[in-house]
């Protein structure tokens, strides 16, 4: 366990020294914003085309491995949304968001470089997946639940065309179906171009963790440890079990992308999270469950990878 933890723990000082650089006014928080768009819509999408469409990729989206993954994260989130209706009593939309934090991870700015570090380029190949389910799945079907379920119900139409234009106009979305498109047709991209897809996707990494300690000193910890307990328990225990199971027991998924697919599951969610949470009044208690999971995450994820063995 000492090793395992002595080999995620670079991963974890960028972390804080994201947090230490905007806690300490070295650098401002829009500084900050300006990292993550850089490594959303520039060095991510450039980590899918490394993944996907160069040479030396493994290949595609595994479908069985897709439909384990998409499959544990919606069972999460539905017994997530339940508990939350049925034992803290929460409003439907509240129910909805609050679900969400168990239900979707940070696969990009935290799940990618633990993956990176301790499967190789496997975690590429398992983050262009996971990132797909989670931007095409689970965030779009939590906006549509939202916005059919809440006290001033839109029209089923509209909610469905915002979606839809959300996940259109998804760089990292955009990527994979632009990687899948030029990996079909087998052309090369040419030395110079593969260079520089390369050298921005080693980047994301680092960029991507920086991002989330200089993003989380810029919450404050609030109450409502009940919620904030629930969705931690929720993303750090449950999400991963139910995907485990699932990519365990659904035929076709390939052995040695099970572990990484557990992995993805395992770590906190998406740092977005208390943004997506804003417009319903639960900004605080999301950035409480983010600080808290992603805190807690030292442990477990740790603890994940012992159970794995992978080292």
């Amino acid at each position: 366990m000492i090793q395992i933890f002595l080999t995620t723990l670079p991963i974890y000082l960028m972390i804080v020294f994201g947090y230490v650089a905007v806690r300490s006014g070295y650098l401002g928080q829009g500084h900050i914003g300006a990292l993550a768009q850089f490594a959303l819509k520039i060095c991510l999408p450039a980590l899918i085309v490394f993944a996907v469409a160069m040479p030396h990729g493994e290949g595609g989206l595994n479908p069985s491995f897709f439909l384990a993954y998409m499959g544990g994260s919606v069972i999460t989130l539905l017994l997530g949304y339940a508990a939350m209706r049925l034992f803290l009593r929460q409003a439907a939309p509240d129910s909805w968001i609050l679900a969400l934090g168990m239900a979707n991870s940070n696969s990009g700015f935290l799940g990618f470089p633990i993956a990176s570090l301790i499967f190789g380029p496997q975690g590429a190949v398992v983050f262009a997946m996971t990132m797909t389910v989670e931007n095409a799945v689970i965030i779009p079907l939590v906006q549509i639940l939202t916005g059919v379920s809440g006290s001033n119900e839109r029209k089923l139409g509209a909610v469905l065309r915002e979606a839809l234009g959300r996940i259109i106009a998804n760089p990292l979305l955009i990527a994979v179906a632009l990687a899948l498109v030029w990996r079909a047709t087998g052309l090369s991209m040419g030395v110079p171009v593969e260079r520089a897809v390369t050298a921005l996707a080693m980047a994301a990494a680092p960029v991507a963790l920086f991002v989330i300690g200089g993003t989380v000193a810029s919450m404050s910890v609030s109450g409502h440890w009940r919620r904030v307990s629930a969705v931690s328990i929720g993303k750090l225990v449950v999400h991963p079990l139910l995907v485990a199971a699932l990519l365990f027991t659904i035929p076709g998924v390939p052995a040695d992308l099970i572990p990484v697919g557990i992995l993805f599951a395992a770590v906190p969610m998406l740092t977005i999270y208390p943004i997506l949470a804003a417009p319903f009044g639960l900004r605080e208690v999301c950035s409480t469950a983010l600080i808290v999971a992603t805190g807690l995450s030292v442990v477990t994820v740790t603890g994940v990878l012992v159970l794995l063995n992978v080292l």
